[in-house]
């Protein structure tokens, strides 16, 4: 006569047990060799042996109070048994009891094997997941495959200068601008010690900020394009696109980098429509940044 399953839950703050540890991704094995105050974990155990793991970033004290899901594994053996809806229905009750309203989790997936994902998340009770952000990766050879990369350039009345030869005043000016001419999404001082001086370039029109592409060192390979901004009036006569040409065609002859990524939010439409269109090859790899969220009743 087969035994009858044993299934248990364990809460985990300060330290997560290394056999549950095995269960979650490299990046956060490596953040929780101390755990952080804000994290906390919920394991499953079937026949008091681990079975998979949640992983969330709890809300700060007086803010709006909203967790996140940062990760959740059922081991391969007991999957497809109901047990990752057990644990995630235990997770939420536990957050519900300590007075968290909504569950938010982000993830990183293709448009081909996202709606496994979505469909999990679903039966939990999660919304629709929808897309946040698209994320491209490439070698820095490949955009010279395009035409356009090719072909455009910025009329004379542009020029493109390094992020270090910013003078004072056109800092002041660009600071004072921040929620006025663009949002702070796009301030290329945020994180302003990562920024690469060199690579990264201000665009002026007759010598007036017009916009700024922004890169920043992402691996010993591969530099990341961070931001990307023209202002409004420049943005219908296509000087974005031509930005992007140029610094296209300035990297491929980098001496250090190899590997580009660029990211795009998913509200901005027409940069992923001219992406999609314009920017085609085998070569290009696009994962998207899917978001949802559960209201804990």
């Amino acid at each position: 006569m087969s035994q009858p399953v044993r299934l248990e839950f364990a809460i985990f703050q300060k330290a997560i047990p290394i056999e549950f540890q095995a269960y979650l991704s490299i990046e956060h094995r490596a953040v929780l060799k101390q755990m952080p105050d804000f994290y906390a974990a919920v394991g499953a155990l079937i026949q008091g042996k681990p079975a998979g793991v949640t992983l969330i970033h709890l809300p700060a004290l007086g803010s709006k109070r909203t967790a996140k899901l940062l990760d959740v594994n059922i081991d391969q053996a007991h999957r497809r048994q109901g047990l990752g809806r057990a644990l995630m229905n235990q997770l939420c009750l536990l957050l519900r009891k300590a007075g968290v309203h909504e569950l938010t989790v982000e993830y990183l997936g293709s448009e081909i094997n996202q709606p496994k994902l979505s469909a999990f998340f679903q039966a939990c009770g999660f919304d629709l997941s929808v897309p946040g952000i698209h994320v491209y990766s490439t070698s820095l050879q490949v955009p010279s495959e395009f035409p356009w990369v090719r072909s455009l350039s910025l009329p004379d009345s542009f020029t493109t200068m390094p992020f270090y030869s910013i003078s004072p005043e056109e800092r002041e000016q660009i600071q004072d601008g921040l929620g006025e001419w663009y949002p702070s999404i796009l301030d290329p001082f945020a994180e302003e010690e990562l920024v690469d001086k060199s690579r990264s370039v201000f665009l002026r029109h007759n010598g007036e900020i017009a916009g700024w592409l922004i890169f920043e060192h992402f691996d010993d390979k591969t530099i990341l394009c961070k931001t990307m901004f023209v202002r409004t009036p420049f943005q219908r006569m296509a000087r974005g696109i031509a930005l992007m040409a140029e610094a296209s065609r300035r990297l491929s002859l980098d001496p250090v980098y190899t590997e580009l990524v660029f990211f795009v939010e998913a509200e901005n439409q027409p940069m992923v429509k001219f992406i999609k269109k314009h920017v085609c090859s085998p070569h290009l790899k696009e994962e998207i940044l899917w978001r949802s969220q559960k209201t804990l009743h």
